[in-house]
């Protein structure tokens, strides 16, 4: 019998040694992810849980220019989602004082489902 779905956690990593964004940003897009963030039913009627790492460069004005598959989870609806999270997404945008046309980063997604 499955128990409650957790949506799971998630990691933040910078790619790349250009300025990186301060913490107001970083808070900003976790409570973004908290927001959106989802477990696909698919996944869970199949009993499937796992960690995916994508890797997502967002502009200036917090536009998603590219989303990547970096690491998969074993589950094709956990891999979908993480990706379909930041597909045409707008996160918030930089602060006034980051010069950068563009920022990368490497958000690792932990699908927990509980079982009893």
């Amino acid at each position: 019998m499955l128990g409650p779905v957790t949506r799971g956690g998630f990691d933040f990593a910078p790619v790349g040694r250009g300025r990186q964004p301060g913490p107001d940003w970083r808070n900003a897009l976790s409570a973004w992810i908290e927001a959106h963030k989802y477990y696909p039913q698919e996944a869970a009627l199949n009993g499937e849980d796992g960690t995916v790492v994508v890797r997502v460069v967002v502009d200036r004005s917090g536009a998603v220019e590219s989303v990547q598959l970096e690491s998969r989870s074993g589950s094709q609806w956990l891999d979908l989602a993480a990706q379909a999270l930041f597909r045409g997404a707008h996160l918030p945008p930089f602060p006034p004082d980051m010069s950068d046309a563009d920022f990368t980063f490497d958000l690792t997604m932990h699908y927990i489902l509980i079982r009893r």
